[in-house]
C-alpha cells in the first residue's frame, strides 16, 4: 500500500513518517504557506532523504496568522490538498503527525476535527491516519527514539533567529521539555 505523509520537518511529522515506513511505501509532501519558519521545509527534505522517501513542496496561498503560532485553517487546507494529491496519484492513505499536546492551542489537532476530515476523505476513497493523535509530546519523543528518527534533523521553532531556534516560543519549550523528560 502506498501512503502520502504530510511532512513539515518537525518532530511529529518525522515520527509519523517513520511509523508509516514500517508498513507502507511512502512519499511525502510539505507546504509553503508563507510561514516565517520556512527552514522547516529544508529539514523536511533532509528527513525525507534520510528515510529514502520522495518529497515535494506545494506552494499554498499565504495563510493569515491568528496569533504567534496559529494560522487560520492551516490543517484543513493542508489535509484537503493532501487528499486531492493522494487521489490524483492513486494513493489510498494519508498520514499526519498531530498529537495530544497540541489539542489545547490548536483546534485543528483534536480528534473531532480529524474524524470529520477522515469522513470527508472517505468520499474520495482516501483513509486518514493520525497515529500520534492520542500521544503526548513526550510519548512522541519516545516513539521517535524507538523508530530511530533523526531528531537532530527536525525543526520545531516558530520564531527562528536565522538558522537557530529561538528556544523561547511554545514549540521550542514543549519540544525541549519532552526531550528532557524522555532522556
Amino acid at each position: 500500500m502506498k501512503v502520502l505523509v504530510l511532512l513539515s520537518g518537525g518532530l511529529d511529522s518525522a515520527t509519523a513518517l517513520a511509523w508509516a515506513k514500517q508498513y507502507s511505501e511512502c512519499s511525502a509532501i510539505g507546504f509553503d504557506y508563507g510561514q516565517a519558519h520556512l527552514i522547516e521545509l529544508d529539514r523536511a527534505r533532509r528527513i525525507a532523504d534520510h528515510f529514502g522517501v520522495p518529497f515535494e513542496i506545494v506552494a499554498l496561498p499565504i495563510m493569515p496568522r491568528i496569533n504567534d503560532v496559529v494560522f487560520a485553517g492551516r490543517n484543513l487546507v493542508m489535509a484537503a490538498v493532501a487528499i486531492a494529491e493522494a487521489q490524483a496519484r492513486g494513493i489510498r492513505s494519508i498520514v499526519l503527525g498531530c498529537n495530544m499536546s497540541d489539542w489545547a492551542r490548536f483546534p485543528d489537532c483534536r480528534p473531532p476535527f480529524w474524524r470529520g476530515v477522515a469522513d470527508a476523505a472517505e468520499v474520495y476513497g482516501i483513509q486518514v491516519s493520525t497515529p500520534l493523535l492520542h500521544k503526548t509530546k513526550r510519548e512522541v519523543v519516545e516513539e521517535a527514539q524507538k523508530l530511530d528518527v533523526p531528531v537532530d534533523l527536525t525543526w520545531s521553532c516558530y520564531s527562528p533567529r536565522g538558522s537557530e531556534p529561538c528556544g523561547e516560543c511554545l514549540a521550542c519549550t514543549v519540544r525541549q521539555d519532552a526531550i528532557t523528560c524522555s532522556a
